[in-house]
This record gives C-alpha cells, sequence and structure tokens, in this order.
C-alpha cells in the first residue's frame, strides 16, 4: 500500500513539475510536453520490455509496478493533449492579434475614402438645385395658366381670348380670367364666340345691333366662374336686339 502510494504521488509530482516548466518556457511549451510524454511512453515500454519492470513477482501481481506503469501511460496521453490544446490556442491568439492588427487598416481606408465619397455626394448637388430653381417658375406658370374646359373649350375661343389677352382686353389671374372692360361687352363677346352672335349695320340709323346667332345655348353659369362674374347671360339678353354695347369695335377686331 505505502509503495503504491509512493508512485501515486511520484506521478503527481512529475506532472505538476513538467506543466510548471512548460508554463514558465511558453515558447517552447509544447516541445516540452512532447519530450516528457515521449520519454515517459518509451522509456516505460523499454523499461517493461527489458524486465525491468516486473508485473509478475514470485507469482503475485505487483500492483505497485503496474499502478506506476498506468500512470506513466496516462501521464503521456495527458502531456500530449495539453501539448496539442496548448498549440491550439496559441494559434487562435495568433489569428486573433492578426484580424485585430489588420483591423484598423480597414477602418482608416474606410476614413480616407469617406472624404472623397462625401464630396462626390456634395459636388452634384448645386446642379441638381439649380436645375430645380430653374424648372420651378416654369412648373408655377404652367399651372397658373387658365386650361377652357368642357363647352368653353374651342378653337374659337382660345384664339379670341388670346388676341383679347394681347390687346389688353383681359388678363389671367390664376385659373380664371379678369375682364378689364364692361359687363355688356364681356356678354357681347362670349355672344359671339358661343352663339354665333353678330353686329348687322343699319345705314339709316348709322349703327350696329346686336343680332342672336343660330345658337341659343349661352354657357352662363361657366363663364361666370371663368370671368368671375355674375348674370353674364342675362347682360345678354337684355341688350340682344339692341344697339352694341359701346367699345365694340375692340371685340369685332377680334374676330377679324
Amino acid at each position: 500500500m505505502t509503495a503504491m502510494l509512493q508512485v501515486v504521488f511520484m506521478a503527481i509530482g512529475l506532472a505538476v513539475l513538467t506543466f510548471l516548466i512548460a508554463f514558465l518556457f511558453r515558447k517552447w511549451q509544447r516541445a516540452i510536453l512532447w519530450a516528457v510524454a515521449l520519454l515517459l511512453f518509451v522509456g516505460t515500454s523499454i523499461l517493461l520490455g527489458a524486465g525491468v519492470l516486473k508485473i509478475y513477482e514470485d507469482g503475485m501481481v505487483n500492483h505497485a509496478v503496474l499502478l506506476g506503469i498506468t500512470l506513466a501511460y496516462a501521464c503521456s496521453f495527458i502531456f500530449i493533449y495539453g501539448a496539442e490544446k496548448t498549440n491550439k490556442s496559441l494559434h487562435q491568439n495568433c489569428s486573433t492579434s492578426e484580424t485585430s492588427i489588420a483591423q484598423p487598416v480597414q477602418v482608416v481606408d474606410e476614413e480616407l475614402l469617406q472624404p472623397e465619397q462625401t464630396i462626390e455626394e456634395e459636388l452634384p448637388q448645386p446642379e441638381q438645385d439649380n436645375n430645380e430653381d430653374l424648372l420651378q417658375p416654369e412648373h408655377e406658370e404652367v399651372e397658373e395658366h387658365v386650361k377652357l374646359q368642357g363647352r368653353l373649350n374651342t378653337p374659337l375661343a382660345l384664339q379670341v381670348f388670346a388676341r383679347a389677352i394681347e390687346k389688353g382686353l383681359m388678363e389671367e389671374v390664376g385659373n380664371h380670367y379678369k375682364w378689364n372692360e364692361s359687363k355688356a361687352l364681356l356678354a357681347y363677346m362670349c355672344g359671339r364666340i358661343y352663339c354665333g352672335d353678330y353686329p348687322k349695320y343699319s345705314a339709316r340709323e348709322v349703327k350696329s345691333y346686336w343680332k342672336p346667332g343660330r345658337t341659343e345655348f349661352f354657357p352662363e353659369s361657366d363663364l361666370n366662374a371663368l370671368f368671375q362674374e355674375t348674370a353674364l347671360g342675362q347682360s345678354r339678353q337684355n341688350r340682344k336686339g339692341e344697339a352694341v354695347p359701346m367699345g365694340s369695335k375692340k371685340v369685332d377686331d377680334l374676330f377679324e
């Protein structure tokens, strides 16, 4: 029993001493562990084969020798495992260190490239803003241009209204027209456009009369909204058949 305890403590002491030396000389710890492991394995095998270590002695099993051989082989495998485990850890640490060293380079490259990217993004911006500023007035002009809708949109109306604007008889204000002459003269112009009204000159009385056209329908509500006026139809009805309103020559010239 005493011999077996001695073998156990010797094995423990050898293991502790080996790991201590390997820890102190970490640069060569794999070589140290492998050397001790091979020495134990090969040495024990040689001693066992040479008969120096005898498992059976005097017909009885020598438990101390058997335990010593078992511990020697076990320590060999433990040292080999420790050597390879340590080597693997060292490789992982080296890989981590290389990654950590390479990482700042990548960050620096990104930081160096960042101003160029920012400059490239900022350079086209003024041109885009300028283009938007140049296009903005046209867009606003299109929105403010009066669009004739439905029954009011006829070729004759477009032609006469354009000429009236040129002559200063009316003007565009937002999405409608503003008439600068009398309401009767506006009704006369609209009657000529949409109802075919016409002036008829009387040589005997030396003046012109407002004659109704072939179309009796007068789009009063649409025209009231277009010119922001009221009762244009009533104004036409009251003057129809009577003398043309004052300034009718200005309107008649628009149809020539």
